[in-house]
């Protein structure tokens, strides 16, 4: 696994909060066809630094995080922010089968053989 850091690795005595995100960029192919590509996903770890820290969580980018949480938008340490992504990734691909399966339950309620299928 190939991670990249957009701003670089944090300064060592700065506090940070950290969040991971698969990350596409687009580019132009051919400006005179408007044809438009997009590159593979990278793995980006990005760091924030904290303003200041409570017993429950911090401020940080101007609000407040709470890190005790169990869906959280940042994550103390690197590790835990790629632990973070994948529980986000797992999710989200759970939600999305859940919602292919219906579209295709549906589409089979215009088929006649199936349609008897779908209601059995």
């Amino acid at each position: 696994m190939k991670l990249h850091y957009p701003h670089g690795k944090p300064p060592g005595d700065l506090d940070v909060l950290w969040r991971c995100e698969a990350q596409r960029y687009s580019y132009v192919v051919d400006a005179d066809r408007e044809e438009y590509g997009v590159t593979d996903p990278r793995l980006e770890l990005r760091w924030y630094p904290v303003d200041r820290r409570t017993p429950k969580g911090a401020w940080c980018c101007g609000e407040f995080v709470l890190l005790t949480a169990f869906k959280k938008k940042f994550s103390e340490s690197e590790a835990d922010a790629i632990h973070d992504f994948q529980a986000r990734k797992r999710k989200h691909i759970k939600i999305l089968t859940n919602q292919l399966k219906r579209a295709e339950a549906d589409l089979a309620l215009t088929e006649p053989k199936t349609h008897a299928l779908v209601l059995a």
